[in-house]
């Protein structure tokens, strides 16, 4: 098992706002992995985490974690996925992607989706390059596959999130607030468990981000406001 060092890829600055090169990985719904691939989400979000941090002992540790589950899902054929073709490349281009390595997770993920054969799995590919361009401080590279992914599926979440932080990098920042203010308008959206929360609590580039976007700003004061109401009517149970 080769194992290569992890490493932070560096970009500039875009609009006061220093790009941050780690993510999260979320799914729709929790039956749409396999025990695999939710072991493999589970990683790579530990692994972006400690690539926060820095922590170099996590990282290396980590890592040799998703190559074993990866071995494990190669031997298995992905763990009879029904597209194992795509659906080996893409999550290997997850864990690549969380070990730093986004040059080449790009790369695996262009080979994946020649392979991708339904409108989920378009988006979730799309939306993984998007994702990685505004990484590597590409945005209008990422706008363009935006827009691939949102073609596939209009209502992603994540998409969209991604969307808007590539529109604003790219310099359309009224774009990006459009975005933010749909979301804000779909209350059923704040849900707890849901795709959006998990990013308005875990997700540091885009709690920076509602810094300079009023809708994204409004966003968070509400998920706020329904957390702590949450938390009362926990109170008096």
């Amino acid at each position: 098992m080769n194992q290569q060092s992890p490493h932070h890829d560096e970009a500039s600055p875009v609009n006061g706002i220093a790009p941050i090169a780690t993510t999260i990985v979320t799914a729709s719904s929790s039956d749409e992995l396999s025990p695999i691939e939710s072991s493999i989400m589970d990683t790579c979000n530990a692994l972006h985490e400690a690539r926060d941090r820095q922590d170099m002992r996590s990282i290396r540790e980590l890592s040799q974690d998703l190559e074993a589950l990866l071995e494990r899902y190669d031997e298995t054929d992905g763990e009879d996925h029904p597209n194992p073709a795509w659906a080996r490349a893409n999550q290997r281009a997850l864990a690549l992607s969380a070990m730093g390595r986004i040059d080449e997770a790009i790369r695996l993920e262009l080979t994946a989706i020649k392979y991708a054969d339904t409108p989920r799995r378009l988006e979730i590919s799309y939306g993984n390059l998007a994702d990685r361009c505004l990484r590597l401080g590409e945005p209008d590279r990422a706008v363009e596959f935006f827009l691939d992914a949102i073609n596939a599926n209009p209502e992603s979440v994540p998409v969209l999130i991604t969307g808007a932080h590539a529109l604003y990098e790219a310099g359309y920042l009224e774009q990006a607030d459009t975005i933010f203010r749909t979301l804000l308008d779909n209350e059923q959206l704040l849900t707890p468990q849901s795709e959006l929360g998990a990013y308005l609590d875990c997700d540091v580039r885009t709690r920076n981000l509602s810094e300079v976007l009023p809708s994204l700003s409004s966003l968070y004061d509400r998920w706020a406001a329904l957390n702590a109401r949450v938390t009362r009517r926990g109170g008096e149970g």
